[in-house]
């Protein structure tokens, strides 16, 4: 063979261990394929022998295809190989019985039996006619073999024994050979009463073949176990004996490591991964428990009471009191990540009825994840990782079984204070997967609901997690899930509904009766309060936005307002005062007025053909007046509200009035219809009231409006204003923009944050004051409580040293005192016109009589003369005591001033970037048009936006004025018949440019000046080009020629540049 020949099947082999399953498919295929062709059995013996040899590699996708490739050869040549002779190919005599160091890459035992196990799992041997028990039988006697003489891969073998016990069919597995494997563990009694024997005991049990005789004592004198079930009560005493007797952990890697389907676990030749996981006996008990028990007890002392299986609680308090420490002995790692891996195996295997049995105190205690405290050694990355593998296993059933979640959910919300966070969300892309099961959704929104009033289970016991953690957990929950919207049914929608209920009651409400549905105990907190409020507010955001996005879906559900709908559920529970009571009130005559505006706009709501204009004053209405009963608007805004809400109402209505009244005319002449239709919305002007009508310009008030709920920081709010000026600008005019110009040339202090919102400096002090006086309370006390905790640890030999320099500490203090009452003395005896009133104050054993002509000195005119300037005197001593104190607050005012300033003036461009768009659409593409009317708004922006950028102290600001200025003012397009006033408006932009204030600034002139030129070139269209492209020129030679004689103004060289690039585009064209 040559060299080359040779070659080709070692390259083969290579691709046989790629990672990539396909190419390992390919090269498998390719090889028995050649082996076929040749059909030479040394060829097959020699293929067995390589696989054999490569089977135990570490690498995991060797031996995964090592394994399936040796699977096929055995099946192929199953004629000419016989179960007898591969098992002399095995050579089990021969496997070393050390132990291996770490170091060893191949590992005999192992690969005896990851053999075995492949032929055991194999579909295609396994569904082999010719296959018979006895060759069974054969292969379990190698596990035996194994198991006996290689220790360290005792339960290892006997893992694979229980698997195949458990997967094989009937027709292998038959009553002859069952009995076989129970008389050879009775003959090793050792393993018979060991973790393996019961594991083996147990896996028989759970055929559905298992001969039930086997267990009767005089059928069978090989039994040892009761029943044949280690599980009974009678065997109960054994097994606790046994489970507490065995080993910690398991010394060879698990049958998951060495078929490679546990793709995260360590490599398998890692020595202290084999000792951190389960014994296979776990998984054989959890499938004990795989089914509920709906069987009635029998009644103690009978002999079906004691063939009974024990109930899982006392299997788990073995499990428990072993594998999980205490808080005392929280430092045990090996304990708990057994531990973990055992947990992991019930959570995915038992019955949900059982899953309330496995969360005890030791168990919550592990789960509750310490990252911080698992990331110095390996050992607790090790804790860590078996954490999280729980984490896994709750993810994986809850993903097999969706309705098992709100069980699930409400255990670890009550029993895990800290669960992993990526789970819960996983659990929460489930019931929205499942959103169409009313089951899983009424299942989970009740569960979530109880433990939110009433928080029970081992949170409260067990845990440092508070109530409020936990309420606020399950706030965020809710939340997230009504976010979901990967089906939005009906059912979805009816839940959303009862959370929304949740939120509003939460956010607004008090309940007084015990009985009621909606009470909490204990009551909530304050912090749950504002938590709901603000979890209240983000679910508009997000449900208004999903309106329109998918505004008339199926079922109807999307035609609802949420913030509409949200209104309706807070005046239900308004209504019953038994129950509920407001904990802000409200006016309700104002609410009675927005809720008249609210039911006639809904009565204007006719399918697709609803006028957007209703759908928006809808909603900030409706939202408006859930802001009232939160808190967060005041009865003013409101007022502003009603009366812009009435006056388009009522425009709408009589539109829509007189649109049927003609519909009926032309159908009364066509003789189809003899109902007026327009009296069917008549009744629905009733809502409007006149005096809540604006008289006159509407664009004011509608700004007013914009600007007092566009500058709260609410993301629902400003959305909303957005589109308020998206499709109410029509109604804006200069005078109403000119309410927009004043806010961005406010000051950015203190000064200009009052005159923005209308703030007295008297009351921003007084409420600061008050603040800082709380501060200084608390303080106090800490400073007190430091200085107690501090004499309470010094010893008693440092206590002469302590009073002395306490004492010299009290020395200083004194003489500064001293010093300062001197000089008001001074200034007192100057204001008294007397002499030194140090020297006459009263001291101690005087004569009561040295001062009794005092007050005969002074008149009662005089000494009321006096009191002005001794008022002053001591008003200055206070305050200059508190002097430090004054600057450091009044620099805290100054810096939230400017924060709410710039804030202010933020929302404001994004306000005025909308009015833009709503009438150019997006400008950018610079194909929209505009009237020249609107050209004239867009103009007179111009020099505030210069001016804003040329005065704010924000970068943020200048910049975002900026892109609004080159993306969106500059671009829009229009003819103006002024042009008079565009040409002296070029000038000053082009003076502006002079100015050095910065490369932004420079830039946006540059920008506006260009966008003038070519506004006038186009109103200029025709024979009028040359003469406008003329005065251009003009404008732009003069301001060159000043540019160039004055070496103090800016460089605007770009400015030039840019107009000559214009112009020779013009050329060209």
């Amino acid at each position: 063979m040559s060299s080359k020949e040779d070659k080709y099947p070692v390259e083969l082999y290579k691709r046989l261990g790629d990672s990539d399953a396909a190419i390992r498919e390919l090269a498998a295929d390719e090889i028995l394929t050649g082996l076929i062709k040749e059909n030479n059995l040394l060829k097959w013996n020699q293929a067995i022998e390589r696989l054999l040899s490569g089977i135990g590699s570490p690498q995991r996708t060797i031996r995964l295809g090592y394994s399936n490739l040796l699977g096929d050869v055995l099946y192929t040549i199953r004629d000419e190989v016989s179960t007898k002779q591969f098992c002399k190919i095995l050579a089990v005599d021969k496997i070393p019985m050390k132990e291996p160091n770490g170091t060893d890459r191949q590992v005999p035992a192992l690969q005896v039996l990851l053999a075995v196990h492949t032929y055991l799992c194999h579909k295609k041997l396994v569904s082999n006619p010719k296959l018979a028990s006895t060759d069974i039988n054969s292969m379990f006697d190698i596990l035996f073999k194994v198991a006996e003489r290689a220790t360290f891969v005792r339960e290892l073998a006997f893992a694979i024994l229980c698997n195949a016990l458990i997967t094989l069919p009937d027709r292998l597995v038959d009553s002859g050979l069952q009995f076989y494997i129970i008389r050879r563990l009775a003959d090793e009694k050792k393993t018979y009463f060991a973790l393996e024997g019961v594991a083996v005991y147990l896996s028989i049990r759970s055929r559905t073949n298992f001969d039930v005789t086997l267990g009767q004592k005089k059928k069978n004198k090989y039994i040892y176990w009761n029943y044949a079930n280690p599980l009974a009560r009678s065997n109960f005493d054994m097994l606790s004996k046994i489970i507490n007797e065995a080993q910690l952990n398991v010394r060879s890697p698990s049958l998951e490591q060495l078929t490679g389907t546990d793709e995260s676990d360590f490599s398998y030749l890692q020595v202290h991964s084999w000792r951190k996981r389960r014994h296979c006996v776990w998984d054989a008990i959890a499938n004990m428990y795989a089914t509920p028990n709906t069987h009635n007890p029998p009644a103690a002392g009978t002999e079906e009471y004691k063939a009974e299986t024990v109930p899982l609680q006392m299997i788990w308090a073995k499990v428990d009191s072993k594998y999980f420490v205490t808080e005392l002995d929280y430092d045990n790692n090996d304990k708990c990540i057994t531990g973990c891996n055992i947990l992991a195996v019930f959570i995915r295997t038992v019955d949900i009825d059982y899953f309330g049995q496995l969360f005890t105190r030791n168990v919550s205690r592990e789960l509750t994840l310490r990252d911080e405290m698992y990331a110095y050694s390996s050992n607790d990355r090790l804790r860590s990782f078996a954490v999280k593998r729980v984490a896994a296993a709750v993810k994986a059933r809850c993903e097999e079984h969706p309705l098992d979640v709100p069980v699930t959910w409400k255990l670890l919300l009550s029993h895990v204070p800290t669960f992993d966070k990526n789970t819960l969300s996983a659990l929460s892309s489930i019931v929205a997967e499942y959103s169409d099961d009313e089951v899983l959704i009424d299942g989970t929104y009740n569960m979530l609901e109880d433990l939110y009033l009433r928080p029970t289970g081992q949170v409260l016991e067990h845990s440092a997690r508070s109530i409020g953690d936990l309420r606020r957990e399950i706030l965020g929950i809710v939340f997230q899930l009504l976010k979901s919207t990967r089906q939005c049914s009906f059912t979805f929608s009816t839940w959303r509904k009862s959370a929304i209920k949740l939120l509003v009651w939460t956010a607004c409400f008090k309940t007084i009766d015990p009985t009621s549905e909606l009470y909490a105990a204990p009551e909530l907190a304050q912090p749950q309060v504002v938590l709901a409020k603000q979890r209240l507010e983000s679910s508009m955001t997000f449900l208004i936005g999903e309106n329109t996005q998918k505004p008339f879906a199926d079922g109807g559900d999307h035609q609802l307002s949420w913030p509409y709908l949200t209104v309706q559920v807070l005046q239900e529970l308004e209504v019953d005062k038994d129950r509920y009571t407001l904990v802000n009130p409200v006016d309700q005559t104002l609410i009675k007025k927005a809720t008249k505006i609210l039911n006639g706009l809904q009565s204007l709501k006719s399918g697709e053909s609803t006028n957007p204009k209703v759908n928006l004053i809808e909603i900030f209405v409706s939202l408006i007046v859930l802001f009232i009963y939160t808190g967060s608007a005041v009865n003013e805004e409101l007022e502003d509200v009603i009366k812009f809400g009435s006056t388009i109402t009522n425009d709408i209505l009589k539109e829509r009035r007189q649109n049927l009244k003609n519909h009926d005319n032309r159908a009364r002449k066509n003789k189809k219809r003899k109902v007026n239709a327009s009296e069917s919305i008549s009744s629905n002007l009733d809502c409007v009231e006149e005096e809540d009508l604006i008289e006159g310009n509407v664009g004011p008030v509608l700004v007013e409006m914009i600007l007092a709920f566009s500058t709260k920081k609410s993301t629902v709010l400003k959305e909303t204003c957005e589109n308020l000026m998206k499709w109410f600008a029509n109604l804006i005019d200069e005078e109403a923009l000119q309410l927009f110009y004043n806010v961005l040339q406010a000051k950015e202090n203190l000064s200009g944050q009052n005159e923005l919102f209308d703030v007295e400096d008297d009351e921003v002090d007084m409420e600061h004051e008050d603040d800082e006086d709380e501060e200084d309370e608390e303080d106090i006390e800490s400073s007190d409580d430091e200085n107690v905790s501090n004499s309470a640890d010094n010893g008693d030999d440092d206590s002469d040293s302590d009073s002395v320099s306490i004492q010299d500490a009290e020395d200083v203090g004194t003489a500064q005192s001293d010093d300062q009452n001197k000089n008001f003395e001074e200034a007192l005896s100057q204001v008294l016109g007397v002499g030194d009133i140090s020297k006459k104050r009263k001291m101690p054993g005087d004569n009561a009589d040295s001062d009794s002509g005092s007050e005969e000195d002074m008149t009662d005119e005089q000494m009321l003369a006096l009191d002005h300037h001794i008022a002053v005197l001591f008003k200055d001593r206070v305050s200059g005591s508190n002097n430090k104190q004054t600057i450091a607050s009044r620099k805290k005012l100054e810096k939230q001033a400017k924060e709410n300033v710039v804030f202010a003036k933020t929302r404001t461009l994004d306000m005025l970037n909308a009015f833009v768009r709503s009438f150019a659409g997006k400008t950018a593409t610079g194909t929209a048009n505009v009237s020249e009317n609107v050209g004239r708004l867009i103009i007179s922006m111009i020099m505030p936006l210069l001016k804003l950028i040329k005065t704010t102290t924000n970068d943020g600001i200048r910049s975002r004025t900026y892109l609004f200025i080159r993306t969106e003012v500059s671009r829009a397009q229009f003819e103006v018949s002024y042009t008079d006033d565009i040409y002296e408006l070029l000038t000053a932009v082009l003076n502006e440019t002079a100015h050095t204030n910065g490369s932004t600034y420079t830039n946006a002139c540059a920008a506006v000046a260009m966008f003038l030129c070519k506004l006038l070139y186009k109103s200029g269209a025709g024979k009028k080009h040359p003469e406008v492209l003329s005065k251009l020129m003009t404008i732009y030679t003069d301001f060159m020629k000043k540019w160039a004689m004055d070496k103090k103004l800016a460089n605007s060289s770009n400015l030039f540049i840019e107009f000559i690039r214009w112009v020779e585009e013009e050329r060209r064209k």
